[in-house]
């Protein structure tokens, strides 16, 4: 699907979503801290929230998607996470819209996203695992650009993921809003320390 793959042009590539402050500082440094990272995100942090506001906003009618908006702009532990939703959201919308000659209205990522795949009428349960290994993939990438990781340890990564993805995107698709959760402190905190980092690639 052209809305998740690593070429649509939104930006996701300028993103770390904190994990360059942990490569930087030393705390993740191997392909399995990579793997480790990103399955707690999906499993308890905001991967698991992006799947769910994703799930809710494809079954939401207008009146109620801009409450699961603004509750996606609230679950950003920081500022850079927030800019990263947002930003990366209204790039969307400003590309789909230009691309499918339709009106998309900026929202955070997995809210925007969500409610346009329903819009176009593309089957939730297709495309929910694809915004978990879009967004597993962009930062396996980091590890691999940082550490660096080779590109075939990346795709290691990746392949080790793959059934943590597909259990996370099931439980989303039958999850409420009240199923978001948080308990991943260190990747908030990571998220907030970068914005003091001097030297830096990504913007969060």
């Amino acid at each position: 699907m052209a809305w998740l793959s690593p070429g649509y042009p939104i930006g996701s590539f300028a993103y770390s979503h904190g994990l360059e402050i942990e490569i930087a500082s030393g705390e993740i440094s191997t392909r399995k801290d990579v793997e480790e990272w990103i399955e707690s995100l999906l499993r308890n942090g905001s991967g698991w929230n992006d799947l769910v506001l994703f799930s809710q906003a494809y079954r939401s009618d207008r009146n109620s998607l801009e409450e699961i908006s603004d509750l996606a702009k609230a679950l950003a532990p920081s500022r850079e996470r927030y800019e990263e939703t947002l930003a990366l959201g209204y790039a969307f919308a400003k590309v789909t819209s230009q691309i499918m000659e339709k009106k998309c209205t900026g929202m955070p990522l997995p809210v925007v996203m969500g409610f346009k795949s329903k819009i176009e009428n593309i089957p939730l349960e297709y495309v929910l695992p694809l915004y978990a290994h879009n967004f597993t993939a962009n930062l396996i990438s980091v590890g691999i650009r940082l550490i660096p990781l080779g590109q075939t340890e990346g795709q290691r990564a990746l392949f080790n993921l793959f059934p943590v993805m597909e259990e996370m995107a099931r439980a989303a698709l039958a999850a409420k809003l009240t199923d978001l959760k948080n308990s991943c402190m260190l990747a908030d905190i990571a998220s907030m320390r970068h914005e003091t980092l001097k030297t830096r690639i990504f913007r969060s």
